[in-house]
C-alpha cells in the first residue's frame, strides 16, 4: 500500500479542517478496518512530508493490519514525488514482498 489513509474523511480532515467532511461523503473507504481482515503479507510504504496523507494515517493503517505488515518509511518524501513513484526505497518494498510472497527470497 502506498500511502495509505485510514479512511477517506480522516484524509479529507487534514486537509480540509474547515469542512463537515465526513457529513459530504459519500464513500467512506474504511482502509484501516478493512486491511484487519487481510491475513496476507502487506507492505505499508509512505513519505515523511506527504501532505496529502499524513504520515500518522498511514501508520495507523501499518498497524491495523491482520497479517505480517512491513511499514517503509521514505524520509523526506512527499506524496507526488518520484521517491514515491519510482524511488529505490518503493521499488524495495515491492519486490522484497513479491519475493516473500513466491518464496523465491
Amino acid at each position: 500500500m502506498r500511502s495509505p489513509f485510514t479512511d477517506l474523511a480522516a484524509a479529507g480532515r487534514a486537509n480540509y479542517p474547515f469542512l463537515p467532511v465526513r457529513a459530504l461523503l459519500r464513500d467512506r473507504f474504511p482502509v484501516a478496518e478493512s486491511i484487519a481482515a487481510v491475513r496476507v503479507p502487506t507492505v505499508v510504504v509512505y513519505g515523511t512530508r506527504d501532505t496529502i496523507v499524513p504520515p500518522g494515517l498511514s501508520r495507523a493503517v501499518a498497524a491495523a493490519a491482520g497479517g505480517q505488515v512491513t511499514t517503509v518509511e521514505v524520509p523526506g518524501a512527499g506524496h507526488n514525488d518520484l521517491a514515491m513513484l519510482s524511488g529505490p526505497r518503493l521499488i524495495g518494498a515491492v519486490t522484497g514482498l513479491a519475493d516473500r510472497i513466491g518464496g523465491s527470497g
